[in-house]
């Protein structure tokens, strides 16, 4: 493997452990709210209800991530 390879990789690796780290189901919630937030933005249909969605989607999230780690634990 070559410098170039082996940068990218590094780089790869990197990204992954500041996205994800140890809880992938909190990337995937970000993940899932930026996609929600953007859907909600673009259909003029949702507008009015997408801060209350977001909002109990989001805390429904953090809810899940707290009783997992407390699951864990």
């Amino acid at each position: 493997m070559n410098g170039v390879a082996r940068a990218i990789a590094a780089f790869g690796r990197f990204w992954w452990d500041f996205l994800v780290g140890d809880t992938p189901e909190l990337f995937a919630a970000t993940v899932a709210l930026v996609v929600l937030a953007v859907v909600f933005g673009h259909v003029a249909a949702l507008r009015s209800v997408g801060v209350p969605v977001l909002l109990v989607a989001a805390v429904g999230f953090l809810g899940l991530s707290t009783w997992r780690g407390r699951k864990r634990a």
